[in-house]
């Protein structure tokens, strides 16, 4: 399939924690780009729960920075950026946003693979959004998940964090009734 972006940034740095047996999964524009629900992939924003030091083992020969992981209401443990002349990649460990309620821990789950890529939950993106206050992602990922389905184990999941009322609500119409 042919993209209006090149795939071999994202594609060097995958392989490489692949490679490495680290776990994670491409979010973002990169997710709602592969569920056809934007026609533009900002950057790569790549989830991982592996600590820094494993992430910075496997791009051992590729120029990185660490970077703020986010002012408030940010909260993941770190933020790893690859410049590329193409598109950005930012690696975030152990992802979580702090929302009215508290801290949401967003754990890198990949929902399916796309161009040899794992992409992140759609539930775990669509709430991420939610509480980024970026309600038009939000928005595309909710009605999508109401379309073709939500995992109801991650549904779960993601209940247990301190989520505010609305969005636990939301999360909840995307489960069969008996549940």
């Amino acid at each position: 399939m042919n993209h209006p972006f090149s795939l071999t940034a994202v594609s060097t740095v995958t392989n490489r924690l692949k490679d490495a047996n680290i776990h994670y999964a491409s979010g973002g524009s990169g997710l709602l780009y592969s569920l056809g629900l934007t026609e533009q992939v900002r950057d790569w924003d790549i989830t991982t729960d592996a600590p820094i030091e494993a992430v910075v083992n496997a791009l051992q020969g590729i120029h990185w920075t660490q970077a703020l992981s986010g002012d408030y209401p940010f909260a993941s443990s770190y933020r790893i950026s690859i410049l590329h002349n193409t598109l950005p990649i930012d690696l975030i460990g152990s992802f979580a946003i702090y929302s009215e309620a508290g801290l949401c821990r967003l754990p890198s789950h990949s929902a399916a693979v796309w161009e040899q890529i794992p992409m992140g939950s759609p539930e775990i993106w669509a709430v991420a959004y939610s509480l980024m206050n970026r309600q038009d992602k939000a928005f595309k990922l909710f009605a999508y998940l109401q379309a073709h389905g939500a995992n109801h184990e991650r549904i779960h999941q993601l209940l247990q964090e301190p989520l505010p009322k609305p969005l636990q609500s939301k999360l909840l119409t995307l489960l069969p009734s008996s549940e």
